[in-house]
């Protein structure tokens, strides 16, 4: 009769834990995308990777050297997504996919890393030396026109995106 007193105890218990210890990642509440397309330009030494949406640029990838790269996206009813590579003038193929596409929202990994979008859209990757580094910058693309003039533009309105072009040119 004992083990039939404790029995809702011990399942409250359990209960209890597996709420605590399997705590889920709350929803991304932004928006979703529907990707349009894209493409690539190059920026000095620089390749500048871009997704559009219906709302203008969504995303920017900026590498620090020039090299091939390939991208393509796709929509459906579940939404949109995308995804691509860069090899580096002197480096190993590094990937990048973008599923469930929001407005600063979205599962975006770079070599399997993951990403939190709402910290910026606009990535920095830097590939000197072998080690891939990524920093995000959280400034308005919506007037930015997809080209190397737009591009070049946009760096001299932000310092760090000078700052990085700066670095990229003298390494060449």
């Amino acid at each position: 009769m004992r083990a039939i007193a404790l029995l809702p105890s011990v399942c409250f218990f359990f209960l209890v834990v597996e709420q605590s210890h399997g705590q889920k990642k709350e929803p991304d509440k932004s928006p979703p995308l529907t990707l349009t397309g894209g493409g690539s330009t190059s920026v000095g030494p620089t390749s500048v990777d871009y997704r559009r949406s219906t709302r203008g640029l969504a995303l920017v990838i900026w590498w620090d050297s020039d090299g091939p790269g390939e991208s393509e996206s796709e929509s459906g009813p579940l939404g949109s997504n995308a995804r691509g590579s860069f090899t580096p003038g002197k480096g190993k193929k590094i990937t990048w996919e973008w599923k469930g596409a929001r407005e600063k929202g979205g599962d975006f990994k770079l070599n399997g890393k993951p990403y939190d979008l709402a910290k910026g859209t606009l990535l920095l990757v830097f590939t000197k030396g072998g080690e891939v580094r990524l920093t995000q910058l959280d400034v308005d693309l919506s007037k930015v026109q997809p080209n190397e003039k737009g591009f070049r533009e946009l760096a001299k309105k932000h310092k760090k995106l000078a700052r990085f072009l700066a670095e990229a040119s003298d390494q060449k």
